[in-house]
């Protein structure tokens, strides 16, 4: 009889080579997930102002965005209606801190789409590197 099959020590060995490259391999998917999320952060927070341009344009109000840079929140709101509080993004366990502003902590858009002052916020990530959200007195967002 001809019987085919593996011993316990060739198991053994393909377990232990298959421990060691997931060893190897876990640090560098950690930082690749860490580096994602705060991308992720840095595209919802334009993606938050591009929605309050986008809201002033729609309802023909004034939309205002505050920044708490403290509580690391971001509070869209209307000045010309009755509901003030449209909109609120939290990003504070989320890696990612506001490092500065260029202007007072909030960000105006007009009926027309365009910012009330231009204003650039620098954000800062985990790993201390600044990252760029500006929003041009023409409404527009940018990232760099």
């Amino acid at each position: 009889m001809n019987e085919r099959g593996g011993s316990l020590v060739e198991l053994c060995t393909v377990v232990a080579i298959i421990a060691i490259v997931t060893g190897v391999s876990l640090p560098g998917w950690a930082a690749l997930v860490a580096k994602q999320q705060q991308r992720t952060v840095i595209m919802e927070i334009a993606s938050e102002l591009r929605m309050a341009r986008q809201l002033a344009m729609a309802r023909h109000e004034r939309i205002r965005v505050v920044v708490n840079a403290e509580q690391s929140t971001l509070r869209t709101e209307c000045l010309d209606c009755e509901t003030i509080l449209l909109r609120q993004y939290d990003f504070s366990r989320k890696g990612m801190v506001i490092q500065s502003m260029t202007t007072k902590p909030e960000i105006m858009f007009q009926p027309s789409g365009r910012s009330a002052t231009a204003t650039t916020m620098v954000l800062i990530d985990g790993r201390r590197t600044p990252h760029q959200v500006t929003v041009s007195i023409t409404g527009r967002v940018s990232l760099s």
